[in-house]
């Protein structure tokens, strides 16, 4: 990359296929990199060394002591609390849980309900008495509903079958079924449909109440997947078409494309792990799997190849805090863990990005980096930014930052990037290409 014309990544998507190189093991120098200003304990960092050798699979082992080794571990386990609408609002301008989780800054997730957009798909989840998909209120973001997961077949729709679970092998979507049983025969043999033969299946959400009271409509959905040929950066993609069912308005003879305003028009899928569609903060649960359309952050962190698992599909928790930090520094959620869950970005905002073990991120020289250091916007971890310097920050336009003057900007008590070191809490750091 030539600082000159510098590559910058879409904070919404990047069609380069790079992630191959970047996770290169030749690049383990990343993991004691100090660019500006020796951090505590690291002061060796800053001295001409050669490449190291593969340092196994402790890939902090190559940092002689100091805060850049090794991650904290209990921000994998700690969640953002759950919020209760302080300052910035649940979800400033009523866009759902679109703002760069599920969908692009702006963007919009939620399937139509009698002429509204309105219920908002995240994650399924396999439970002993069947499959449910969680669905939060576009109107409501705090309420999140269960729907009852059910099927037919394409070819015969007045054969129901039994979804038994939906999963995917890391992004590969599988959902295991069996026809309806009839009473007095054998119970039919479990199939399972992937690739294409996902075709073969549409998926039929339980009704939900679009309000209160007994005149609330209640609105029900077909779905249908597709899978799309291929598979970028390690990521399998699937169309999925949506068809209403409602009380009021009746059966819809429309199949609608879902993500449709996104552009790309296709999703992926994240095995075993439930994202917060309000703070993007992660769960941990072997029966849950969440959905998000290509241009969202936890499918483009994937794109990215901030991976939660490694090159031999291990999960990693390494590699996982880096994803997570990443759902972060794609949506500029840099006050998320302060309680502000703002998305301070908009689409089509480019920037470039490096992460500490080189599992993702734009490939960039020694040299390269310590150009960029004057101009870094953040470092980042799970709860957002972890030091944050306001004059580098990606985007500027008033509506992003009301009331406040640019030069005395509310930070939340988040301080300013004073070192370009990785820290135990921050792995990630970012780069607005405007600002070179």
């Amino acid at each position: 990359m030539a600082l000159a014309k510098p590559t910058g990544m879409e904070t919404t998507k990047t069609h380069r296929v790079e992630t191959g190189e970047a996770r290169g093991r030749g690049a383990a120098w990343f993991i004691c990199l100090a660019l500006v200003t020796v951090a505590s304990g690291c002061g060796g960092c800053l001295k001409q060394v050669p490449d190291l050798p593969d340092p196994g699979p402790d890939l902090g082992s190559g940092c002689p002591g100091g805060p850049n080794c090794g991650i904290v571990q209990s921000l994998l386990e700690e969640e953002i609390d759950d919020p209760k609408c302080p300052p910035g609002g649940c979800d400033p301008g009523g866009s759902g849980n679109a703002k760069g989780i599920y969908t692009a800054e702006g963007g919009n997730y939620c399937f139509i309900a009698v002429g509204d957009k309105f219920f908002c798909p995240e994650t399924f989840t396999n439970t002993p008495t069947g499959v449910v998909l969680a669905m939060r209120h576009l109107d409501s973001p705090l309420t999140v509903l269960q729907t009852a997961v059910t099927g037919k077949l394409e070819a015969n729709p007045n054969q129901l079958v039994d979804v038994l679970a939906i999963t995917s092998d890391r992004t590969e979507l599988s959902i295991r079924y069996r026809l309806k049983p009839v009473l007095g025969k054998p119970l039919p043999a479990e199939q399972v449909a992937k690739g294409e033969d996902l075709t073969k299946l549409i998926l039929h959400l339980g009704t939900m109440a679009k309000g209160s009271g007994d005149a609330s409509p209640l609105v029900g959905y077909d779905l249908k997947f597709v899978k799309e040929e291929g598979v970028k950066n390690g990521v399998h993609r699937y169309k999925l078409t949506y068809q209403e069912h409602s009380n009021i308005a009746g059966d819809s003879l429309v199949w609608i494309p879902h993500c449709k305003e996104d552009g790309a028009n296709t999703i992926s899928f994240l095995q075993g792990r439930r994202v917060n569609g309000l703070t993007a903060s992660v769960k941990r649960d072997d029966n849950a799997t969440s959905m998000g359309c290509e241009k969202g952050s936890i499918v483009t962190c994937l794109d990215w190849g901030y991976t939660p698992w490694n090159d031999s599909g291990g999960w990693d928790d390494q590699r996982e805090f880096v994803f997570r930090s990443c759902l972060q520094a794609k949506r500029a959620a840099y006050f998320v863990g302060k309680g502000n869950y703002q998305s301070y970005t908009k689409p089509g905002t480019k920037i470039i990005k490096w992460d500490q073990y080189a599992s993702g991120g734009d490939k960039l020289t020694k040299e390269e980096q310590a150009k960029l250091a004057p101009h870094i916007e953040a470092l980042w971890g799970p709860h957002g930014a972890v030091c944050f310097n306001p004059q580098n920050r990606r985007r500027e336009d008033p509506d992003l930052w009301p009331g406040q003057d640019p030069k005395k900007l509310d930070t939340y008590g988040v301080g300013p990037c004073t070192s370009a070191d990785f820290t135990p809490e921050g792995k990630i750091f970012t780069v607005p290409s405007s600002k070179l």
